[in-house]
């Protein structure tokens, strides 16, 4: 898994630092969202509650949650087939008991006997091909609808020709077969995604209602949610796996406006905050000599990049994009900014995975030349440039620095930078209507090379907000993600090739996550996909 991360992630829009853009004269704000933090004792919840940092949460239905913000929750209230071993980060057999194949393309699930939902209702087979034809239906608009093309009969279910998916089949209470369009071994990774998880029988009679008070088979069950302030969560006692939660409740706290992060930072400093697993980077040093031992660093699976709307002009030349990606000094940046604790991004697959490679994208060294020659063949570059990005998150110094190298190299004198919090800035990369370069981070929610080039750069991919529709570029990632494992990995590099020749986004830096937390805390762990894993968070005797 990754988040995505945004995001979930997941698509991660949530972001790694914050920092105040209020005296910003060029920003356009686009929102006014007021600062939402923990700061009031008033709301504190009780002293054995355990608090960590939440951002706005759009739903809680596993089945229409993509960005990070949601699925950090939703991942502790369901529980899927598989599960990403918070410490290997490999997929690992969660409730079903067994996944058997013998060409990749048909397989066999047995579940476990015993697990419920949190009403006490049974997890069955039904319980989860009933929520995945509920999600692949176009009725519903849920945003996870495309990773289920996968299974045989999608296209028929998705046209509206069919209701169900012909390639789900209910053997028994405790046994499905899933049949796919083509072999695909990376498959008992891709159900880790929340996409994936069951839902109960009485999701289906109200799914609005069922979207803001969920009831899950996780760790967890929601005692209370309010999405712009926090969700409390209460463990689980009947939870049926092997490592239940480790502390009695959780509760994400929401922060939001343009000073979130810098917010939370001062709230774990004084103790209201339990955890943030995304330290500021301008307070990297401070956070060291506050927190000591408290600081903890982890290599995930995230890579920040600025997208690029390549179906519109002037961004569809190539050569505009290259110019662009070649004009950035990004260990510059790295090191005057994030203090050198980021690594330079040379290619999308994240350095996790065994796919990675070290020189894969040839336009994301420093030339400023070469630069200069693209730009003058695409036609130049007159009037501003608009750069889009998400409030709160400690985006602005880090944009700030890319567009005064653009100036720098290019020549490129005026931007506009719109701001905007979380739920609109999403709403207008969904839209297509971003028409500039746009923030955005992207972490696996499996781990496969497979989810980054598919979610990001097929013509359905859930994060393609870039408007690349190319068949040839579906068709690459197609066969890779159908290839044996002994093929694969050369498979999905040559994939990779493909997207970066057409440069549909600027890879920037790959993500190390920077965690505090209070003395009263113990046992603090963010996984490869960006999540911090709540439920093994232990309060100090």
């Amino acid at each position: 898994m990754a988040v995505v991360l945004v995001v979930g992630v997941v698509l991660s829009a949530c972001g790694t630092s914050a920092e105040d853009a209020d005296d910003d004269p060029e920003a356009v704000l686009t929102e006014d969202s007021p600062d939402v933090g923990s700061s009031d004792p008033a709301t504190r919840p009780p002293s054995t509650m355990l608090t960590a940092y939440g951002c706005p949460v759009r739903t809680l239905l596993p089945q229409d949650s993509r960005d990070t913000c949601s699925t950090r929750v939703v991942r502790q209230l369901f529980s899927g087939l598989t599960e990403i071993d918070a410490e290997t980060g490999h997929p690992t057999l969660l409730v079903a008991s067994s996944m058997d194949t013998d060409d990749s393309r048909d397989w066999t699930v047995t579940l476990h006997d015993g697990w419920t939902f949190q009403n006490g209702e049974s997890v069955t087979a039904r319980s989860f091909v009933d929520a995945w034809n509920l999600a692949a239906g176009p009725d519903n608009e849920l945003r996870n609808r495309d990773l289920f093309n996968l299974i045989a009969g999608y296209e028929d279910v998705a046209s509206g020709d069919a209701t169900r998916l012909r390639g789900l089949e209910v053997v028994d209470d405790l046994t499905m077969r899933i049949e796919l369009t083509e072999p695909f071994a990376p498959l008992p990774a891709k159900l880790t995604d929340v996409a994936f998880m069951p839902l109960p029988s009485v999701a289906f009679e109200d799914l609005t209602a069922f979207a803001n008070a969920p009831v899950g088979n996780g760790r967890y069950e929601l005692e209370s949610f309010d999405p712009e302030r926090e969700a409390r969560l209460r463990r689980y006692e009947d939870w049926a796996g092997p490592d239940p939660a480790a502390n009695d409740a959780v509760t994400f706290v929401v922060y939001s406006g343009d000073n979130a992060i810098q917010l939370a930072y001062e709230d774990v400093l004084t103790g209201t905050l339990d955890v943030l697993d995304n330290v500021p980077p301008e307070r990297l040093d401070e956070s060291r000599d506050a927190f000591g031992d408290r600081v903890v660093e982890t290599t995930t699976s995230s890579f920040t990049f600025l997208g690029l709307p390549v179906d519109r002009a002037p961004f569809d030349d190539v050569n505009l994009r290259r110019a662009l990606s070649l004009a950035i000094d990004r260990q510059r940046i790295v090191d005057e900014v994030f203090g050198g604790l980021l690594q330079p991004a040379t290619s999308v697959i994240p350095p996790v995975l065994d796919a990675h490679r070290q020189t894969a994208c040839g336009d994301c060294v420093h030339d400023p030349r070469l630069a200069r020659e693209l730009l003058e063949i695409a036609g130049g570059w007159e009037g501003p440039m608009t750069v889009h990005l998400n409030a709160g998150s400690g985006h602005e110094r880090w944009v700030r620095a890319v567009t005064d190298q653009w100036r720098e190299v290019l020549g490129i004198e005026e931007f506009i930078f719109d701001t905007r919090g979380m739920t609109p800035y999403l709403e207008l990369l969904e839209s297509g209507d971003a028409d500039g370069p746009f923030r955005l981070g992207w972490a696996l929610s499996y781990p496969s090379p497979e989810y980054v080039l598919s979610e990001l750069f097929t013509t359905s991919g859930s994060g393609n907000f870039f408007g690349l529709t190319d068949a040839s570029v579906d068709e690459v990632i197609r066969q890779a993600a159908a290839a044996s494992p002994g093929e694969a990995i050369e498979r999905f590099q040559d994939a990779e090739d493909v997207v970066l020749a057409h440069m549909p986004l600027i890879p920037l830096w790959y993500g190390v996550s920077t965690s505090v937390h209070t003395e009263r805390v113990e046992e603090v762990h963010v996984d490869a996909s960006t999540i911090l894993r709540v439920e093994r968070l232990q309060l100090v005797d």
